[in-house]
C-alpha cells in the first residue's frame, strides 16, 4: 500500500525438473538481477520458486556426485596399492568399470537422451560392486596363471553375480520415478556389462 514494494509473478516456460533449461533461465535472471540492483541503488530484488529450487538441487546433487566417486575411487586405489603391492593394479582395476559405464551411458542415453542427475548417483555405490569382478580374477591369476582354469573357474560365477544384481536393479523399472527407472537401468546394464568387460579384457 505504501508502494515499497513490487510482486511479480512468473510463469516460466519449461517444467521445474528441466533444469538444462532452467539453469540458462535462472542465470540469466541473476544477471538481471544484479545489474538492476547497480543501476538502482538502495534498491533489491529477490526471487523463489521451484524452477530455482530444482536448479539449486541439480547442482548440488552434481556436486556430490564428483566428491563421492572421487574420495571412494581415491580410498579403493590406496588399498589396492597397499594389499597388491602393485601401482599398476589400481588402474586395471577400474578398466572394465570405466567401459560399463561408458557402455551403460550410451544404452541410457539411446533410452533417453536427457538423463536424471539422481540415476548417476549410484555411480559411488557402482564402483564398489564393479570392481569385485576384476579383483576375484587377479586374485585367482595370483594363485594359478593358468588362464584357461580361469575362464573355466569363473566365467560362471562372474556372469551369474553380475545377472543377479542386475535383476535386482531391473526391479526398479516398476516404480512410478522417472528417476530411480534411469537408476535402474543404468545400474543393471553397469553391473551385468562390468562382469563381460572383466573377463574379455583383465586376463589379456
Amino acid at each position: 500500500k505504501d508502494s515499497s514494494k513490487i510482486l511479480l509473478f512468473l510463469d516460466p516456460v519449461f517444467q521445474g525438473a528441466d533444469t538444462e533449461h532452467n539453469t540458462k533461465f535462472v542465470t540469466y535472471l541473476e544477471s538481471l538481477r544484479e545489474s538492476l540492483e547497480r543501476k538502482f541503488e538502495g534498491q533489491s530484488i529477490s526471487y523463489y520458486g521451484s524452477t530455482f529450487v530444482a536448479v539449486a538441487n541439480a547442482k548440488q546433487i552434481k556436486h556430490d556426485i564428483t566428491t563421492t566417486v572421487l574420495i571412494s575411487t581415491a580410498v579403493l586405489m590406496v588399498l589396492l596399492v597397499f594389499f597388491y603391492r602393485k601401482i599398476y593394479i589400481p588402474i586395471l582395476v577400474f578398466i572394465p568399470t570405466i567401459f560399463s559405464v561408458a557402455f551403460a551411458l550410451a544404452c541410457l542415453y539411446l533410452y533417453k537422451p536427457v538423463i536424471s542427475a539422481i540415476s548417476l548417483s549410484i555411480a559411488a555405490v557402482l564402483v564398489g560392486i564393479t570392481i569385485d569382478y576384476t579383483l576375484h580374477v587377479l586374485t585367482h591369476f595370483k594363485k594359478s596363471a593358468d588362464v584357461k582354469a580361469l575362464y573355466k573357474e569363473l566365467t560362471r560365477p562372474l556372469l551369474m553375480s553380475g545377472a543377479t544384481n542386475a535383476v535386482a536393479f531391473i526391479c526398479l523399472l516398476f516404480v512410478h520415478s522417472s528417476a530411480l527407472i534411469d537408476l535402474g537401468i543404468f545400474a543393471s546394464i553397469c553391473i551385468f556389462s562390468s562382469s563381460l568387460f572383466t573377463l574379455l579384457l583383465i586376463p589379456h
